[in-house]
């Protein structure tokens, strides 16, 4: 039987766009929204015929295009997070990811998450703010509604921020179980569906990318068509594999949150200590304490370098800030040199991070894991 494919994300790598041509691949684009097979694709003349298949091959392993018969699996499953996994809004459209908002309320003015309000803003506020920022989950009946208005056609996959930091997981745990039967109902109601319905939650005991990078691999999965018992199987085996460290600038807004004394915090700023936080078991611990930020920096690269040594593994990185652009791009640069060829994603940190740590911290993430195709047996 011939081969057709549906395109999943119109962002093509740079390497494919020069070696092919943004032209032809437009054109091979038009080709398959066209519903032409690979041997039409092939016979069209669009690309070389020695090189058409190659060319396939890449935009599938590029995640630009599946198969057919894996795109009708993922859209079938939903996929759906909350905004403190912090991934970028791009990467969010791209590949139809659902994100529910947390809400963070400062100087009285309740606002959601990349909603009412973006990074930027939250940071100006945070900035001139005389109290500290309160974060909140999304409500019962917010996750009831999600689940309510999409399970009569789709199974549905959550990733959420670690349950020690909020009760997100728990509140999207407690809507499922209120509504099964109502959901029941909404899937029965839908005679191209079976009745038999899943929905699966994850408490990816992260907080912001680190959630993130799972749910990325939790799409890639969804994409490359498998079923969603699998999908979440192989995502808590690797909740342990995630790392996420990052450095804060100023800790005073440690000390507003009550994670540190108000004296530490005036010693540790007089004297130039830059802490270095990650996450253990779902909670965040102290790392290490370096002297001068861009120390800090370069000890957030050791720590990646000590953790990756010899892995032999495919990787994937995040790089998060709070409105420190700067640091950033010397993170990136450093990223580039210890592990050539590397693409980090780069977003905002949050309010659920960023309250605790303020503007001018930056943290790295990543996740290296095999794409071993027996999990999926």
């Amino acid at each position: 039987m011939d081969q057709y494919f549906t395109i999943v994300s119109r962002t093509v790598p740079d390497y494919l766009a020069d070696q092919v041509g943004r032209e032809k691949l437009a054109r091979l684009f038009t080709l398959i929204e066209e519903k032409k097979s690979r041997k039409q694709i092939i016979a069209s003349g669009v690309v070389d015929h020695q090189e058409a298949d190659k060319v396939l091959l890449q935009l599938v392993t590029g995640k630009v295009v599946v198969p057919a018969d894996s795109a009708i699996i993922q859209e079938k499953i939903m996929l759906v997070t909350d905004s403190a996994a912090d991934l970028p809004p791009e990467l969010v459209r791209d590949r139809n990811i659902t994100v529910v908002p947390l809400s963070v309320t400062i100087d009285g003015r309740q606002y959601r998450d990349g909603v009412d309000i973006s990074p930027l803003d939250f940071y100006r506020l945070l900035k001139k703010s005389a109290t500290f920022p309160v974060t909140s989950p999304p409500s019962l009946e917010d996750f009831q509604r999600l689940f309510l208005d999409n399970i009569g056609d789709k199974d549905i996959l959550g990733i959420f921020l670690s349950k020690r930091m909020s009760k997100t997981f728990d509140i999207a745990n407690q809507a499922m179980r209120s509504k099964y039967n109502s959901c029941l109902r909404q899937r029965r109601a839908n005679p191209a569906m079976d009745n038999r319905f899943h929905i699966e939650l994850i408490d990816s005991r992260q907080v912001s990318m680190g959630a993130g990078l799972l749910v990325l691999e939790a799409s890639d999965k969804i994409r490359a068509g498998w079923p969603l018992p699998q999908i979440k199987n192989h995502i808590e085996k690797l909740v342990e594999e995630v790392r996420v460290f990052f450095m804060v600038d100023d800790l005073d807004y440690l000390a507003r949150g009550g994670r540190i004394g108000r004296g530490y915090a005036f010693l540790g700023n007089f004297f130039g200590f830059k802490p270095i936080l990650g996450m253990n078991g779902g909670g965040v611990d102290a790392k290490s304490r370096v002297l001068g930020g861009r120390r800090a920096q370069s000890k957030l690269i050791d720590l990646m370098k000590d953790d990756l040594k010899n892995s032999g593994k495919a990787i994937r990185i995040g790089i998060c800030h709070a409105d420190c652009p700067e640091k950033v791009e010397n993170i990136k640069k450093m990223i580039n040199s210890a592990f050539p060829g590397q693409e980090p994603i780069i977003s905002y940190f949050g309010p659920t991070v960023g309250s605790h740590t303020g503007p001018g911290s930056v943290g790295v993430v990543w996740l290296a894991s095999s794409s071993d195709k027996a999990e999926q047996n």
